[in-house]
């Protein structure tokens, strides 16, 4: 993924899935921390984070699991059952525990940023030996908008989007539903959107399941408490936002910051949802002095 790193391929086998994960390993080693890094919906963790491996200076360890649906996660059987956010969380504390890793950072992208929060939550709860250091939430699911009764709403049209990938003939539409709502004010390069639409079709059915876990999600969690249990894990907590992203959700951010002493939000001048592939060094940066 970078010739700074050392790279290795792994796959833990759980009861229904065989969860694909890498680690990096800084060849010269500057005594830095771990970092956990967890993708967003539709994508692996190879083509989310690759850009940003060579801008990392504070970190020599990387782990980077695809989480279900998604990459060279799998399920035994080659189907693409429906999941939910709790088996997901389970599949990275299994990780956790069967590395008897103790201690690390942690970055969430999109769908991977609402999976952190709940895997901080978790782990104070059952694992408190566990520390999570400093976390970094890159535009995370949940937190899209002040007005959970709005977001719930709003979550109707991604319920729409994945049908529609999973009912038409092609999931082109359903994707392109998908980035109306994530990203209404992206620039709509056709080339751009092509590759764009081309990425999250490789596994339509497990991006389509991807988003109607968050769907359920959004419903059942108790938002206030999570943030109360992320706030509390000890680091810094920091989101990075996009400068082109809805007002709403910069808004929200930006009183996050204003509510909560820990808490620390950036804005990414000229990004969208799309910003770890848009300002990877940008990004980097902003981790290196985390």
């Amino acid at each position: 993924m970078h010739p700074e790193f050392e790279h290795g391929q792994h796959l833990l086998s759980r009861p229904d899935q065989n969860i694909f994960w890498q680690r990096l390993t800084r060849r010269e080693s500057n005594g830095g921390r771990r970092l956990l890094m967890l993708h967003g919906a539709g994508v692996a963790g190879t083509l989310t984070w690759a850009p940003l491996v060579g801008h990392l200076t504070a970190h020599d360890e990387l782990i980077i699991p695809d989480l279900r649906g998604m990459g060279q996660t799998v399920s035994p059987d080659g189907g693409e059952p429906p999941f939910t956010l709790e088996q997901v969380v389970e599949d990275v504390m299994a990780l956790i525990e069967t590395q008897r890793i103790t201690h690390f950072d942690l970055i969430g992208y999109s769908f991977g940023g609402l999976v952190a929060m709940r895997l901080v939550q978790r782990l104070r709860a059952e694992r408190p030996e566990v520390k999570v250091g400093d976390i970094s939430l890159l535009e995370p699911a949940l937190l899209e908008r002040e007005c959970h009764a709005t977001m719930i709403q709003v979550r109707d049209g991604y319920a729409e989007a994945a049908h529609a990938m999973r009912e038409a003939a092609s999931p082109e539409a359903g994707i392109t539903a998908f980035l109306d709502l994530i990203s209404p004010h992206r620039t709509r390069n056709p080339r751009a959107e092509r590759m764009m639409v081309a990425r999250l079709a490789h596994r339509h059915l497990g991006f389509a399941n991807a988003l109607d876990c968050v769907t359920h999600a959004v419903r059942e969690i108790d938002r206030e408490a999570l943030l109360a249990d992320v706030l509390a894990a000890g680091g810094e907590v920091r989101s990075m936002v996009g400068g082109k992203s809805p007002t709403t959700l910069r808004d929200y951010h930006a009183l996050l910051a204003e509510r909560h002493p820990g808490w620390q939000s950036l804005e990414i001048p000229g990004t969208d949802h799309s910003l770890p592939f848009q300002k990877p060094r940008r990004i980097g940066a902003e981790l290196s002095f985390v």
